[in-house]
């Protein structure tokens, strides 16, 4: 049996409190960011205040004048924000990790300073849209945001203490390709279709004769717009909109504007993005600023710049599937190999100086846990070792063992370890590996 260091899997374990938003686009953010932490070994407590929305809401239908309602539901979110610091004080957090959304007061923020908690705001929304995070930008650590240029001076002159660009990402666990029944292509599948909320830019888009025919997936549409709304105009889950984007030829991504241009050039490039490249799935995308340190524009994405080249770009990619496939292939492995959460939360880290550095350990074999962790943004391979036992030993060896005998078409992931056994038994003949 081969022994080795086990000098890259043993990392210094952060411990991780992560606050979510109660409701809207920033919370499957905030999960997917507490999975990404915990991918890279970090300890991690979620706090789940989704289950607080209705009481929310509740607090708002109850009250006797929008005051009244605003003060109802600000006490709530104070109380959750105390809640979150007593939980970091509690278990001597090293990081707290607030999204857009997630309930803070400036107060809470003192309080985490003082006991040596660092803290952190992802802003995946436009500031220009909000106001809430001015008093609170000079409290946090570090403010990361997805927007670039006059959007992080605006941030820096709130006083915030540093700004780093963070651009959203994908969860390959279920942001990826899918197998599809006949009844999720039925009830997902479209040839042309958009996954959103209502804005007015896409309203007044989508209202255009020309775009009747895309099925719309989402929330906050008016009630006086056109038929089609799919699945009662609601927020879809992540499962959900990979199915939506794996059964769709061409998916439409049209970025949110409150007002000006249809398609709307602006300084952030919103999640579906990254998601519906990470599903492996094609999509036509307005043109954003920043889009092009992120992809290649002339083989990943189809970019338009007006409605007028977006109908021609609808028509034209709908006669050719096998181009489809190449930029959707394309745009995949760009996602997995630069724009997963877990870049993003390493990248975060590396900003803040908290980063894991690895340790040399004695002699020790990796676990398949391990191997799943190192596998991440494979999801043929995480899948393949998902089926072992996460706390074995990962000896090459026995898994070679476990490979069924037969004549039948052997897995990717049974050829890349039969392949590193035969380089193994070479090594040993040769002396270069100690048996």
């Amino acid at each position: 049996m081969i022994s080795f260091k086990k000098n890259i899997l043993k990392r210094k374990s952060l411990k991780v409190v992560v606050p979510t938003p109660l409701y809207g686009g920033s919370l499957p953010v905030a999960l997917h960011a507490a999975e990404a932490f915990e991918q890279l070994g970090h300890s991690v407590t979620l706090l789940s205040f989704e289950e607080q929305h209705k009481l929310y809401e509740l607090c708002g239908d109850s009250a006797h004048s929008k005051e009244a309602a605003r003060h109802l539901q600000g006490t709530l979110a104070v109380l959750l924000a105390d809640l979150t610091a007593e939980t970091a004080l509690k278990q001597d957090a090293d990081l707290v990790w607030f999204t857009a959304q997630s309930p803070v007061t400036v107060p809470v923020l003192r309080k985490l300073r003082q006991a040596g908690i660092r803290t952190a705001f992802w802003f995946v929304e436009s500031i220009q849209r909000f106001e809430y995070w001015k008093p609170l930008a000079a409290e946090f650590d570090c403010f990361f945001t997805i927007q670039q240029g006059d959007a992080q001076q605006e941030i820096e002159r709130a006083g915030a203490r540093r700004v780093e660009y963070l651009p959203c990402a994908a969860n390959p666990q279920f942001h990826c390709e899918r197998s599809l029944t006949d009844e999720e292509r039925a009830m997902y599948g479209s040839r042309v279709s958009f996954v959103g909320a209502g804005y007015p830019n896409r309203v007044e888009l989508f209202q255009k004769p020309e775009f009747r025919n895309i099925k719309i997936w989402g929330n906050d549409w008016p009630s006086s717009f056109r038929d089609g709304i799919a699945r009662d105009s609601r927020r879809l889950a992540s499962e959900e909109t990979a199915l939506v984007y794996c059964s769709t030829d061409i998916n439409v991504n049209i970025h949110s504007a409150s007002q000006g241009q249809l398609l709307h050039q602006g300084d952030f490039v919103n999640p579906r993005t990254f998601e519906i490249a990470a599903c492996g799935a094609f999509q036509i995308v307005d043109q954003q600023q920043p889009l092009h340190q992120l992809f290649d524009l002339t083989s990943e994405l189809v970019v338009v710049k007006s409605a007028r080249e977006l109908k021609d770009a609808i028509a034209h990619y709908a006669q050719l599937p096998e181009e489809r496939m190449q930029y959707a292939s394309k745009a995949q492995k760009r996602v997995l190999a630069e724009h997963t959460y877990v870049h993003r939360v390493e990248q975060a880290l590396r900003a803040m100086g908290m980063e894991s550095h690895p340790t040399t350990t004695a002699e020790a074999s990796p676990t398949i846990g391990d191997l799943v962790t190192a596998s991440w943004g494979d999801r043929e391979l995480m899948d393949y070792f998902d089926a072992f036992e996460s706390a074995s030993p990962a000896r090459l060896n026995e898994l070679v063992a476990k490979i069924p005998a037969g004549k039948r078409e052997l897995s990717r992931p049974e050829l890349l370890l039969l392949l590193m056994n035969e380089f193994r038994q070479w090594g040993i003949e040769k002396g270069a590996i100690e048996q």
